[in-house]
């Protein structure tokens, strides 16, 4: 046992578990701005009554003073539920969390990836940047995104690499995220050629998780849909992430596991992508209100003291080992109460992760 640690003792019923308490955290997802140029018909916005805003720059600072005592961190991603190019002074956080020796990445839906910007962000030293594009073509991805242009996105990514070839650099690597749904489904197929044509070191393609009524027919999940047509061999990609498409009991939260911490634009400290606002989803077809869990603000406390708090320390290890009842395929759950929202289960546990859809895989992000 290592004497410079804290350790927290749970006792499980079962055994006497002790926690180090140490400040380990390895990625940080932050979300400077809870804004967004689009209006997505996919997006959280349609259910949420969250203030939305940007984060202001002192609170920034301070974050990224605080990461000087978390000795693991490895990379910061700028992402959240926001796009992060509406925030006027993303530029330079980028450039401040290289200065301070982190991997940085930025998702974005590709818009505001103006030569300027595209300009911008090679010199402030970005390593990876995420463009969310959900169709192969105009009709498919305007449907989706309403008022959207698809040539101008695709354009914008085809200068961006133009740029880092006439200045010879290899960064940022580009990703490419796919949402798929059963209107846009039959476009996967096509999409290997889009990620060619944009040069793409990664591809993405994740499940929607509705978060309007109108959207709950849309899923592929309820019906095992097969990824094998799209083409994974396509030699230009380094990375294929793609989603389970069929639901199963086992379980494992991948932000957990890789010890990731999400800040909102307001400075709370949440677990993961699920518990950063609260909003309303559907659960194959179920509707469930979903609050935010946040285990302290960073204007407030150190980010080091709010991760190695008892009562987060404990949260971890019950999603580490899956210490909750698997709400989405028990047989009961349709006239079960608790199953209605997030904020606790049958097994005592406040919040509840048992319906995430992030821990069976079927969505997945960067």
């Amino acid at each position: 046992m290592d004497d410079s640690v804290r350790y927290h003792r749970v006792n499980t019923g079962n055994e006497i578990v002790l926690l180090p308490l140490a400040p380990d955290i390895r990625k940080l997802y932050i979300e400077v701005t809870a804004e967004c140029n689009f209006s997505c018909i996919t997006c959280i916005r349609h259910s949420w009554s969250d203030e939305v805003g940007q984060m202001p720059v002192e609170l920034f600072e301070s974050i990224l003073n605080d990461c000087g005592e978390l000795p693991e961190l490895q990379t910061i991603h700028f992402g959240g539920f926001g796009e992060p190019l509406t925030h006027p002074s993303i530029v330079e956080m980028v450039a401040r969390c290289k200065a301070a020796g982190y991997a940085v990445e930025l998702i974005t839906n590709g818009s505001l990836l103006t030569d300027a910007m595209a300009a911008a962000l090679l010199d402030a030293g970005l390593d990876y940047l995420f463009v969310s594009l959900d169709g192969s073509d105009p009709d498919s991805y305007e449907n989706i995104r309403p008022g959207a242009d698809y040539a101008e996105v695709v354009d914008n990514i085809k200068r961006l690499q133009q740029l880092k070839k006439s200045r010879r650099v290899v960064l940022p690597r580009v990703g490419i995220e796919f949402v798929a749904t059963r209107t846009n489904f039959s476009r996967l197929p096509f999409m290997r050629k889009v990620v060619d044509e944009l040069q793409a070191d990664r591809f993405i393609v994740t499940n929607m998780l509705p978060y309007h009524e109108s959207m709950k027919q849309e899923i592929l999940y309820d019906q095992e849909a097969d990824l094998s047509d799209f083409g994974w061999e396509s030699p230009l990609l380094s990375v294929k992430t793609a989603p389970t498409m069929k639901l199963e009991t086992r379980r494992a939260c991948r932000f957990v596991d890789g010890r990731a911490a999400a800040i909102t634009w307001q400075g709370e400290v949440a677990p993961c992508y699920a518990l950063m606002h609260s909003y309303d989803c559907y659960i194959l077809g179920r509707k469930k209100t979903m609050t935010a869990q946040s285990f302290g603000n960073v204007g407030q406390r150190r980010l080091a003291d709010i991760w190695t708090d008892p009562e987060y320390a404990t949260f971890r290890w019950i999603s580490r080992n899956s210490h909750y009842p698997s709400c989405t395929d028990c047989r009961q759950v349709d006239g079960c109460n608790l199953a209605q929202t997030n904020e606790g289960d049958c097994w005592g546990n406040k919040p509840s992760c048992g319906d995430c859809l992030w821990a069976r895989g079927l969505i997945v992000c960067p």
